[in-house]
């Protein structure tokens, strides 16, 4: 079983809209949704015999801190960490998962993310045109992947025990930005793989709930990238967001 875990605050719609498209183009699995203090709380739709669970945090702990929640409780062997501002396509999550016998870690391509998970592709203006477009990159790239020193965290996979493995996400980069990176750095010092599956591809809204938190006055965006872009400097001694090519692998993998 695969276990899905999806962080959320506020933007109560949007998580419905990224959880019924997971209903729609998945099987085999349960939701794990981390609650992070949203105003109204959130309230899961109906997902039939598909479990659903909701965890309540009374404030924002960060991105980081509700996965770290949301593994915890996964019953499945493997796990998917989805932002709420992704929209999945058919059969989008079982083909990453599927991928896992190739790679450790694995993430798909998309329209919005830093690094080369970021692709163009033809316009697409609702949900049929994005599915429609999704399975042609399907048949195009079938079988095609490439192994990175990490990935963006937008939507991830990767194998439960591996996370008993590497241990926790760093709940220091709140609220987010960069813990994924560290995630993939820390698996790859123990000799797991890390890549980025060309065949998959998925809608990603991008960076909603920072847009959100900044209006708010919760945050000033680039203070938050520059702060833990140092941190993650100081930690693995080179600039990570440049490494991500294994063709110049960094000194400390």
């Amino acid at each position: 079983m695969i276990s899905i875990v999806i962080p959320t605050y506020n933007q109560n719609d949007m998580t419905h809209e990224c959880i019924n498209a997971v209903m729609e183009n998945t099987h085999d699995y349960q939701l794990i949704v981390i609650d992070n203090g949203s105003e109204p709380p959130f309230v899961p739709p109906f997902t039939g015999f598909n479990e659903c669970r909701v965890i309540r945090n009374d404030i924002n702990t960060g991105f980081p801190h509700a996965v770290n929640q949301g593994i915890a409780e996964a019953t499945g062997d493997h796990i998917v960490l989805l932002n709420n501002d992704v929209t999945v396509t058919p059969w989008a999550i079982n083909r990453m998962v599927a991928w896992l016998d190739t790679y450790d870690i694995i993430g798909p391509i998309t329209n919005y993310a830093g690094g080369t998970q970021r692709v163009q592709i033809a316009s697409y203006q609702n949900i049929d045109d994005l599915n429609t477009e999704a399975e042609a990159i399907s048949e195009e790239n079938e079988g095609e992947s490439e192994e990175v020193n990490w990935i963006i965290g937008f939507c991830m996979a990767f194998k439960k025990s591996l996370a008993d493995d590497v241990g926790s996400f760093d709940e220091s980069l709140w609220p987010c930005s960069g813990e994924e990176i560290d995630f993939c750095l820390r698996a790859k010092e123990k000799g797991y793989t890390v890549g980025i599956v060309y065949d998959t591809y998925v809608h990603h809204e991008g960076s909603v709930t920072f847009r959100d938190m900044e209006d708010e006055g919760h945050l000033k965006y680039l203070e938050v990238c520059a702060r833990n872009e140092a941190h993650l400097k100081e930690r693995w001694g080179f600039d990570v967001w440049n490494r991500q090519s294994i063709e110049a692998p960094p000194e400390a993998i």
